[in-house]
């Protein structure tokens, strides 16, 4: 497939949000859903409790949002939020910023795990799982190839057995455009072809060394 390279700094300029562009008061928050399987359950590969942080994806959070101030706050309060209780929280700031997301290929409907209706809960299913946001691996898994693998089994949306998880020669940021933009894990890219280090996927650390 033809990479197609993004601006999504020009994104909100450009174009519309998909989806409903308001959304109802709902009174209980809606866990992310979990799919029933004889495999093995699923072990986080963090534990928020002992880091006492999230993992700190704030991509999603105000993301399209003008105002610097009130961006940085949210996200601050986003990465010092050590209660998964509260988590859920989040959902609905995700799933309005994955409506734009959806939109960067002209095709609304299609981002991985978008509801088929323009309805306000579009994006709820794939918002829930992303703002419980730990990295998980299948460690029962000897296959490790694939970036978010672990989270779009569980939800459902694809299945498979690898391991997830997040090796340092994943490809993230393609695998993260691709599935928000075009329900794919490749085909739309930041154009950076690889890292200016080389990693190790067999030896700890496994990041490359510091450079001065």
């Amino acid at each position: 497939m033809t990479k197609r390279y993004l601006s999504l700094l020009a994104a909100p300029l450009i174009l519309g949000a998909c989806g409903a562009t308001t959304r109802p008061p709902r009174p209980t928050r809606r866990a992310a859903p979990t799919r029933s399987s004889s495999r093995p359950r699923r072990r986080s590969a963090r534990n928020s409790t002992a880091w006492g942080a999230r993992n700190g994806n704030t991509a999603l959070n105000h993301t399209f949002d003008g105002n610097p101030t009130t961006t940085q706050a949210a996200k601050d309060a986003w990465n010092t939020n050590d209660d998964p209780t509260t988590w859920a929280n989040f959902t609905d700031e995700i799933a309005n910023n994955l409506g734009i997301l959806d939109s960067l290929d002209a095709t609304c409907g299609n981002q991985l795990g978008a509801g088929a209706s323009a309805t306000a809960d579009r994006y709820d299913l794939l918002a829930g799982a992303l703002a419980d946001d730990r990295l998980y691996v299948n460690s029962a898994s000897g296959t490790c190839t694939q970036y978010f693998a672990v989270e779009v089994d569980a939800l459902g949306v694809l299945v498979n057995d690898d391991c997830g998880g997040r090796a340092p020669g994943y490809d993230v940021i393609e695998t993260t455009y691709s599935a928000l933009a075009a329900g794919l894990f490749t085909g739309v890219d930041d154009t950076i072809t690889a890292d200016d280090a080389t990693h190790s996927a067999t030896t700890f650390p496994f990041l490359a060394a510091p450079t001065s």
